[in-house]
């Protein structure tokens, strides 16, 4: 039978950890001889002791006093950068990435207060966009919170996009930047690792066999095979083209390397305009343009904005208002200092019991 001085130990060697037991106990401030005990199974750990484990070993208090995954702890599917160089995926959720999905997971674990354990839902990517709607790329993050029911976070701090469910809610997390076109494939993607179940996966390690379908799934919702293949890229006119890019939402690279992947002939005229930067592309003078520098302005600036659902938003100022939580999250969500949120928490006061007894009817003493 499993024990929890079994999970400790077996934490203990997925880590690599070549110390010896007596100095992870001076770390969690147990005796060696205690320690040795608890381990061995003739002591039971305290909950404090468990807790000390459970930050020294990074992982769940609640896994190691159960053998079970804590049905409340945030889950997070990554999104990773693929380093041609090494031929591997880099995980980037350290220093002010780590920090950051730590105070998304908190804003909604302190408002929010789902299970995050339950099963994915499954869908595909044509049901996917059939329910996006038309033009859904005109505003991918509102069409997406409005209609799919997941939210999208547009936060600086990260350096790739991100899904987690904290607080039994789906979340998306994106870099803020003005480069929408690279927020609307990392939105499509983190959809493909939401509907395509990854969250039931307990491994967040990236790998061909779940980021591979993933990009299939983001590519199939932006720019499906028949929509690509409506167009006729040996005889695509310059013009045409450029509307093409606006109307999809996709860079000039993403485009490119879908017409490669459908093994797709194109005109030369075609790579030559797709190995350009996007913004070069969709800004130069060309008359019959389906959008005017204007619109363009206005998707780039709506992506360099700091970003959270109003629905969080809205939770934590009542929950600030009804002294449920502190006002810092809040802050930090809002970017602003705590002392500029003037919301006041109910004051608690004190009773006199002579009073109440009278108010009740009651003699005094009784």
């Amino acid at each position: 039978m499993e024990t929890v001085g079994t999970r400790i130990r077996q934490r203990i060697a997925q880590l690599h950890i070549g110390v010896p037991e007596k100095e992870i106990a001076a770390s969690v401030e147990m005796a060696p001889d205690v320690f040795s005990r608890s381990l061995n199974g003739k002591r039971t750990f305290t909950s404090v002791e468990l807790a000390h484990l459970a930050e020294r070993l990074s992982t769940s208090m609640y896994w190691l006093a159960t053998g079970e995954a804590d049905p409340f702890e945030a889950r997070i599917a990554a999104r990773h950068e693929y380093d041609f160089a090494s031929g591997r995926y880099v995980d980037d959720k350290g220093g002010s990435t780590s920090q950051t999905l730590d105070n998304i997971e908190l804003a909604y674990r302190q408002v929010y207060p789902g299970r995050n354990d339950a099963a994915t839902p499954v869908a595909g990517p044509d049901e996917i966009r059939a329910r996006l709607g038309e033009d859904f790329i005109s505003d991918f993050s509102s069409r997406v919170e409005e209609v799919l029911d997941i939210d999208v976070v547009r936060v600086e701090g990260v350096t790739s996009a991100y899904s987690l469910r904290a607080g039994g809610r789906y979340c998306i997390v994106v870099p803020r930047s003005g480069n929408w076109f690279r927020q609307n494939s990392d939105i499509a993607h983190e959809l493909g690792h939401i509907y395509l179940g990854h969250f039931n996966d307990r491994d967040e390690t990236a790998s061909d066999v779940k980021e591979g379908p993933a990009f299939d799934f983001a590519a199939q919702i932006l720019l499906p095979e028949s929509v690509v293949r409506s167009v006729d890229w040996e005889t695509i006119k310059r013009l045409e083209i450029v509307n093409f890019l606006w109307e999809t939402g996709v860079s000039t690279k993403y485009l490119a390397n879908r017409l490669r992947k459908l093994s797709v002939r194109a005109r030369a005229e075609v790579w030559q305009l797709l190995d350009q930067s996007t913004f070069d592309v969709l800004n130069r003078p060309l008359e019959g343009k389906t959008f005017s520098p204007i619109a363009v302005g206005v998707r780039t600036q709506r992506a360099a904005e700091r970003r959270f659902p109003e629905a969080l938003i809205a939770a934590h100022v009542e929950a600030v208002t009804m002294g449920k939580v502190p006002k810092e999250t809040l802050a930090w969500l809002l970017d602003v200092s705590p002392d500029e949120i003037d919301v006041h928490p109910p004051q608690s006061t004190s009773i006199d019991l002579d009073d109440l007894a009278a108010e009740l009817g009651l003699a005094a003493g009784a």
